[in-house]
């Protein structure tokens, strides 16, 4: 349990960093303003990657491997389409 406290901090952090990055984005002017905004997708868009790539880590080492497959599968998934998408 003490992994998933330390991912719920991690979470915690990276919504407040979203949340300022995203005001940056609103009221900041010219490419500052663009830069923030985006910063903000990233950080939203990232924290369910990383949300499953830490489970998926912790399932492989707590033996469940069924569970490490799918979430495995998933990420190949998203890397995947991340791939498709640059190119």
């Amino acid at each position: 349990m003490n992994d998933l406290a330390r991912l719920a901090g991690i979470f915690r952090v990276a919504l407040g960093l979203a949340f300022v990055l995203a005001l940056g984005g609103a009221f900041l002017p010219g490419r500052a303003g663009t830069a923030s905004a985006v910063a903000a997708l990233v950080v939203l868009a990232g924290a369910p990657v990383v949300r499953v790539a830490w489970l998926t880590i912790d399932w492989a080492r707590t033996g469940d491997r069924r569970f490490a497959l799918v979430g495995g599968a998933l990420l190949v998934v998203l890397a995947t389409g991340g791939i498709v998408a640059l190119v």
